[in-house]
C-alpha cells in the first residue's frame, strides 16, 4: 500500500505555460538575441569574401554557432514552457542535447578556432622564401591510410577527428540511456531507477547521475585542457585581423561553464537560483560569449576594414600623382638603430613632409622594388596575407627574366616558371592560400594554365602544398610507380621544361591584371597597417630612448597602454 501511495514522477500531469514576468523576459530576450544573431550571420555570409573573413573560413565557425544556438534557445524556453511537456520527455531531450548535440557544437567551434593556429603556422613559410611555401607530405595514392589522412586538407582532417569522437560520444550517450531505468521503467539495469520518496527528490535524481558524466568530461577536456593550450599557443601571435583576440576571448569565456554547472546541480545553496536560472544556463552564458566573439566582433572588424580601405583609396587618389622622387632614402645613424623590422627600409616613415603620401601606390611600389622583405614578413606574420606580397615579388622576378624575341626553348622555360606561379598562388586546386581574384580574371588564367597544371600535377589533388608528384616508369610493361618522393616544381623549374601545348594567349603580360588587382588589395589592406605599425615602433623606440627625462607616471601609463594594445 505504501508503494502504491508513493508519488511517481511518471504520473505527474503536464502544467500550463508559465507566463509570469520571468517567463516573458526569457521569451522576449530569446527572440531579440536570435534576431540580432541571424542578422550578424547573414552579414558575415554576404561579406564572406572580405579578407578578414575569407582567411577564417567562416563556414565551420558559423555551423558550430548555429548548433550551439539551437541548444541555447532550448534552455531559454525551459522556464516558460518546459513543464508543458511530460517530465520524462523533457529530461530525455535535455539529456540527448547535453550528451550529443552540445559536445558536437563545442567540438566544431574549437575546431574552427584551431584554424587560427594552423593558418599562422603555414603563413610563416612565406617569410622563409619568397617563392613556394613548402610542407612535408607523402604520396597518398598508393600508401597507407595514415599517410592519406595526413595529406588531407586541414579542415577535412579535423572533421574526421571530430566525427570519430562524436561517434564514441553517441555510443556512450545512447548506451547509458538504455541502461538507466529512470528514463524508461520497463527496461534497464536494476538499481538505476528513481528512488526518491517525493516528486522533488525524483526531479533532483533525474538531473543527476553517472549518465551525465561523459558530457561533463567532454566539456572539461575542451574548456580546461584544449582551451588553455590554445591560449598558450596563440598568445605570442600578434595579428591585425582580431583573430587572436577572438580566439582567446572564446577560450576564456568558457572556463566558468562546467564548474558552475556542476556546483549549481550539487550544492543545495543554489536551489533558490535554480528555480529561475537553470544549471545549464551557466553553460549558455559561454555560448552567448561565443556568439559575441564569433559573429559580432567579426562584423565590427569587417566594417573597420571597409573604412580602412576607403581611407587608403582616398589617400592614394589624392596623392597618387606625386612623383616617387619625393620619397627619400634614409641612411642616418639613427635609422641604423631602429628595430629589426625596419632595417633596410628605403623610406623614412617618420618624415612629416611625406604625410599621406606614404599611403600611395608610389610608396608601395618603391618598397616592393627596393626591399620587400619587411613588408613580406609583416604580411605573413601579422596580416596572414603573405601570399599576396609573395605573388607580387614572384611575378616581378618572372617578368624581369622574360626573354624578348625568344626562341621556343626560352618560351617554354618562361611558361614552366609561370606555371609555378599559377600553382603556387592562383590555382584553387593547388595553392595553399589562393590569391583573391575575380572570377573573370581567374577564368582567363585557368584557360591558359589549368590544363598544363593538371598534366603536371595530376587530376587528383593529394596535398595542396606539395601537388607535384614524380611518376616513374619501371619494368618493361610501362607501369607507373607512384613513389613516396614528391617533386617541388619550383625547385626544378630551371632544369626541366613543360613540353606540352602552350596557349597562344601566353605572353609577358599574362599576369598583369592579377598583379594590378593584388597590388591594389595590398595597398588598401596590408600597406596602411604596415606603415602605421612601423611608425608606432619608431615612435615607441624614440620614447624609450628619451624615457630617462620623463616621469614615472607617464612611463607607467605607457606600459599599461602597451599591455592593452598587445592583448587587443
Amino acid at each position: 500500500m505504501a508503494d502504491q501511495a508513493k508519488p511517481s514522477l511518471y504520473d505527474l500531469p503536464q502544467s500550463p505555460p508559465n507566463w509570469d514576468a520571468v517567463g516573458k523576459f526569457y521569451i522576449s530576450f530569446c527572440a531579440s538575441w536570435t534576431f540580432l544573431l541571424l542578422l550578424g550571420v547573414v552579414f558575415l555570409i554576404i561579406n564572406r569574401k572580405n579578407p578578414v573573413l575569407k582567411i577564417r573560413g567562416i563556414g565551420l565557425s558559423l555551423t558550430a554557432i548555429l548548433f550551439l544556438h539551437v541548444y541555447w534557445i532550448l534552455a531559454q524556453i525551459t522556464y516558460p514552457i518546459g513543464l508543458c511537456l511530460p517530465v520524462i520527455l523533457a529530461y530525455d531531450i535535455q539529456y540527448f542535447f547535453m550528451g550529443i548535440w552540445f559536445p558536437l557544437g563545442v567540438a566544431l567551434f574549437h575546431a574552427s578556432n584551431t584554424r587560427f593556429l594552423h593558418v599562422a603556422k603555414l603563413q610563416k613559410q612565406y617569410t622563409q622564401s619568397p617563392n613556394l611555401p613548402r610542407k612535408k607530405g607523402c604520396n597518398g595514392a598508393d600508401t597507407s591510410w595514415l599517410c592519406r589522412l595526413r595529406n588531407l586538407d586541414y579542415s577535412t582532417r579535423i572533421l574526421i577527428y571530430i566525427g570519430i569522437g562524436i561517434i564514441i560520444q553517441i555510443l556512450l550517450t545512447v548506451g547509458m540511456w538504455l541502461m538507466c531505468l529512470k528514463y524508461h521503467p520497463t527496461f534497464g539495469i536494476p538499481g538505476t531507477e528513481l528512488a526518491g520518496d517525493t516528486i522533488a527528490e525524483q526531479l533532483i535524481e533525474l538531473s543527476r547521475g553517472w549518465e551525465w558524466w561523459p558530457s561533463a568530461l567532454w566539456q572539461a577536456i575542451w574548456t580546461w585542457i584544449i582551451a588553455p593550450v590554445m591560449i598558450w599557443k596563440a598568445w605570442g601571435i600578434r595579428d591585425t585581423l582580431g583573430w587572436r583576440f577572438q580566439t582567446i576571448g572564446c577560450c576564456l569565456s568558457n572556463l566558468h561553464a562546467t564548474p558552475l554547472w556542476l556546483i549549481s546541480m550539487y550544492v543545495p545553496a543554489f536551489e533558490p537560483v535554480n528555480q529561475y536560472f537553470a544549471p545549464s544556463e551557466w553553460i549558455h552564458l559561454s555560448v552567448m560569449m561565443f556568439e559575441v566573439f564569433t559573429v559580432f566582433v567579426p562584423c565590427w572588424l569587417v566594417v573597420r576594414h571597409y573604412r580602412l580601405r576607403k581611407w587608403a583609396a582616398d589617400s592614394n587618389a589624392k596623392w597618387g600623382a606625386v612623383s616617387q622622387t619625393t620619397l627619400r632614402a634614409s641612411g642616418s645613424l639613427e635609422w641604423k638603430s631602429a628595430s629589426a623590422v625596419e632595417k633596410g627600409l628605403t623610406i623614412d616613415f617618420l618624415d612629416k613632409e611625406l604625410g599621406e603620401r606614404l599611403f600611395t601606390m608610389s610608396a608601395l611600389d618603391h618598397v616592393l622594388i627596393e626591399n620587400p622583405g619587411p613588408l613580406q614578413e609583416f604580411s605573413a606574420l601579422r596580416d596572414f596575407s603573405g601570399e599576396n606580397v609573395a605573388f607580387l615579388t614572384s611575378v616581378a622576378s618572372w617578368k624581369s627574366l622574360f626573354p624578348g624575341g625568344a626562341n621556343e626553348d626560352q618560351i617554354r622555360d618562361a611558361f614552366t616558371r609561370a606555371l609555378v606561379i599559377y600553382t603556387s598562388f592562383i590555382s584553387p586546386r593547388d595553392a595553399e592560400f589562393p590569391i583573391n581574384l575575380s572570377s573573370k580574371d581567374l577564368k582567363s588564367l585557368e584557360d591558359i594554365f589549368e590544363k598544363p597544371a593538371r598534366i603536371v600535377c595530376g587530376e587528383a589533388r593529394v596535398d595542396p602544398a606539395t601537388p607535384f608528384a614524380a611518376d616513374r616508369v619501371h619494368g618493361n610493361q610501362g607501369e607507373m610507380d607512384h613513389s613516396d618522393a614528391w617533386i617541388e616544381l619550383g625547385e626544378v623549374a630551371g632544369r626541366i621544361q613543360y613540353v606540352g601545348e602552350i596557349s597562344s594567349d601566353f605572353d609577358a603580360t599574362v599576369f598583369d591584371r592579377a598583379q594590378a588587382h593584388i597590388k591594389y588589395l595590398v595597398l588598401t589592406n596590408t600597406w596602411p597597417k604596415f606603415v602605421t605599425e612601423i611608425q608606432q615602433q619608431r615612435r615607441s623606440g624614440e620614447t624609450q630612448r628619451s624615457g630617462g627625462t620623463g616621469n614615472s607616471s607617464s612611463s607607467l601609463a605607457s606600459r599599461i597602454s602597451n599591455l592593452i594594445r598587445s592583448v587587443l
